[in-house]
């Protein structure tokens, strides 16, 4: 499998090194083994892995909408973060509530000495109370209107940074309809196809706007 999936990682990211390369594949493995012992991801398979969590990864590093030191909130199965950091330089928080998926995340971010990662077994925002990061990056983990309820009152973050799909218009539209839609502006959009089903899927850069203006 191994030899499968850096041959796909090759054709979907040619930049990576192999150092970089044999990290991917050490969190796979990882991740495919506690999958078996928890549900973190039905993405296991290495095109699914690929296309489903290393492409998301690689468009969101290529976007330069992250500023670091980033939040990874609701990080899960340790993506985007803690693959961002296996192949980027980065510093990265991993913000997981759930303790068992906290624990597979110290236990891979262990295993693979990434010193750049920083776990925070807690909800986002109350890591946010006296901690500060630049950007919050998101993924899969609800519409920007219930985010921002989370974390506006935290005033230790400047942009949100959100990987969404074909449904984020809509998204923004009913944001701007919330009692937040002064609270925030859109700042990028990053666009990208993903295999041969050429599904959309998107990056926005969102910036906090300074109160009274």
């Amino acid at each position: 499998m191994s030899s499968e999936l850096r041959d796909l990682i090759q054709a979907a990211w040619p930049e990576l090194d192999t150092g970089a390369q044999d990290r991917v594949i050490q969190f796979h493995r990882i991740l495919a083994a506690e999958n078996e012992k928890q549900n973190l991801t039905r993405l296991i398979a290495p095109k699914d892995f690929v296309e489903g969590h290393l492409i998301d990864v690689r468009e969101l590093l290529k976007s330069g909408l992250v500023d670091f030191a980033a939040m990874d909130l609701g990080s899960g199965c340790g993506v985007p973060g803690l693959l961002a950091a296996a192949v980027g330089d980065g510093a990265w928080v991993l913000a997981e509530s759930e303790r068992h998926k906290a624990d597979f995340l110290f236990r891979a971010v262990r295993e693979m000495g990434l010193s750049s990662v920083r776990i925070a077994a807690d909800r986002g925002e109350s890591f946010l109370q006296e901690n500060s990061v630049e950007s919050v990056v998101a993924r899969a983990v609800g519409p920007v209107e219930r985010i921002y309820g989370w974390l506006g009152p935290c005033s230790t973050w400047n942009t949100l940074v959100l990987l969404k799909g074909p449904a984020w218009a809509t998204e923004w539209e009913e944001f701007g309809r919330s009692k937040f839609r002064n609270h925030l502006r859109l700042a990028a959009v990053h666009e990208y196809i993903v295999g041969a089903e050429e599904k959309k899927r998107t990056i926005v850069r969102l910036a906090r706007v300074p109160r009274g203006t």
